[in-house]
């Protein structure tokens, strides 16, 4: 009753409530198992129907939002392009998975290992992130101007909705500058699969052994109006 009152209490956000549904029904069942409860009542609850997002940012909208964004966040918005990589795995990059060849990813979601080639793009947006003044160096390619703490996730994700107001752009999420990267890079014949770190069920399983890393290609900058 309870589990179902939740359900209803969170139908604005089908999304989330199902994520809440499965993680108390895996909590049940565990408590099940170990005989703590005597039923799950998680059980004959059904999911909320999700609507897939179909949001693109286009080049200008990413272009007014870096432009409304302060350097240290657009540094950031521009990474997240570039390398195709979700929010959390850009601002968990270490300088030491910083080299020539390109910058490494572990995703931590489906553990998928990656290198995104260097290019001229990347490279120059390094250089820029390089040059930003900090008070401390961490050990992360992105940390707080105050210390070597790691920027937020938190922080990126209120920087990112005041970029949009600012810049007038609706309906976007710091999550859809993955699908812009991954739909440009797809667009510009490059392989999108790759750079998302995306498998099939048969990809899942090669995942759990050991195997040489792709390089994936990023896509390219969008050129800047005068």
């Amino acid at each position: 009753r309870h589990v179902a009152a939740l359900k209803l209490h969170m139908a604005d956000t089908p999304n989330m409530a199902n994520r809440v549904i499965s993680f108390l029904r895996m909590v049940f069942a565990y408590a099940l198992e170990r005989q703590i409860v005597d039923s799950n009542p998680c059980t004959g609850i059904r999911r909320h129907a999700e609507k897939k997002r179909d949001r693109y940012i286009s080049d200008a909208e990413f272009a007014a939002i870096c432009a409304a964004s302060s350097e240290y966040m657009s540094v950031i918005w521009e990474m997240c392009f570039l390398t195709g990589q979700r929010i959390s795995d850009v601002l968990n990059i270490k300088l030491s998975d910083i080299s020539d060849v390109g910058i490494a990813f572990e995703q931590q979601k489906t553990g998928a290992k990656l290198i995104v080639a260097m290019s001229p793009d990347l490279k120059a947006l390094l250089d820029r992130v390089h040059a930003l003044p900090r008070k401390v160096r961490g050990a992360t390619l992105f940390c707080a101007r105050s210390g070597g703490k790691p920027v937020s996730y938190d922080t990126c994700k209120m920087g990112f909705r005041a970029a949009c107001k600012a810049a007038g752009v609706k309906g976007a999420t710091i999550h859809d500058l993955r699908a812009k990267s991954l739909t440009d890079t797809d667009r510009q014949g490059n392989n999108a699969q790759m750079l998302g770190g995306h498998t099939d069920a048969k990809m899942t399983k090669r995942y759990l052994r050991l195997r040489e890393i792709d390089i994936a290609q990023p896509p390219t900058m969008p050129k800047k109006s005068l």
